[in-house]
């Protein structure tokens, strides 16, 4: 997750040398610099548009220490590939979030604040998920132990409502980089409302990986808009840091190595205004 995240700011940073170098250039053909487009299109106070997002969702992950030695029950990890009848008890060995793709529609509203800043509310539906990869030791009568992996995928839909300030920097032609930060608050429709599961004898079972619903989170990032002859064009990039515990289920075999989980998602959009 670590590289992950080294790899994601670096083509952030490529990202943005690259825009500020693309600014700099008189010889675009789209956009040349002799002629100026959507001049008085900054000092409009309000403006609407819509965004279209790539994303990639996660988890941000902290787990509770030496939870390798965490001896847990055989019956904690129901409908498990297992025997349970000769079982002693199960070890989580391992546990990695995984970037899973999904997209994000939106409506952006815009309004001008000054001459740098402008407030934006852009209501947004993100659909993805996200995975956990599990290394679980199972230790028979025995004593022997025999590691099974597998990934648990918690599928979301997020309703998301973000506020954040916009600082643009000064308009070069057609070109104008940006910074944003602000906060998102949102909720997972998809995420279920109980853990509880049922065998195939219709038994109950906590069974289910359960996230809760509502969460806010920290976002930042960089962008560029492009004025054309019609329309306004932004390219963004952000990072979206959840700020609460979203893990909500009883303490099973998913859970157990579990201290806080906070969603994580990075975006790439483009706004059309």
């Amino acid at each position: 997750m670590k590289k992950a995240l080294k790899a994601i700011a670096f083509a952030i940073l490529l990202f943005t040398t690259g825009i500020t170098a693309k600014a700099q250039s008189d010889t675009t053909d789209l956009m040349p610099s002799s002629k100026i487009y959507l001049p008085d299109y900054d000092n409009k106070a309000f403006h609407f548009g819509f965004l279209l997002a790539f994303n990639e969702m996660t988890f941000a992950l902290k787990t509770v220490n030496d939870y390798q030695s965490i001896a847990l029950p055989a019956d904690s990890w129901p409908c498990g590939p297992y025997n349970i009848q000769n079982t002693q008890c199960l070890y989580v060995q391992n546990i990695e979030p995984l970037l899973t793709s999904g997209f994000t529609l939106g409506i952006t509203s815009n309004i001008r604040l000054g001459s740098h800043f402008n407030l934006r509310f852009i209501p947004s539906m993100s659909f993805g998920e996200r995975r956990l990869h599990y290394s679980i030791g199972i230790q028979d009568l025995e004593g022997s132990i025999s590691t099974k992996e597998l990934t648990k995928n918690i599928h979301s839909v997020f309703v998301e409502l973000p506020i954040n300030l916009k600082y643009r920097i000064l308009r070069h032609n057609n070109v104008s980089p940006y910074l944003m930060g602000g906060i998102n608050p949102k909720i997972d429709l998809a995420s279920l409302k109980r853990s509880i599961g049922y065998d195939s004898n219709w038994i109950e079972f906590i069974g289910n990986f359960v996230t809760k619903r509502f969460d806010c989170a920290a976002e930042f990032g960089v962008g560029l808009d492009l004025y054309t002859k019609w329309v306004k064009l932004g390219i963004e990039v952000k990072i979206s840091e959840g700020l609460l515990d979203v893990v909500r289920a009883p303490a099973f075999i998913y859970t157990a190595p579990i201290d806080r989980l906070r969603n994580r998602m990075f975006q790439v959009s483009v706004l059309v205004e």
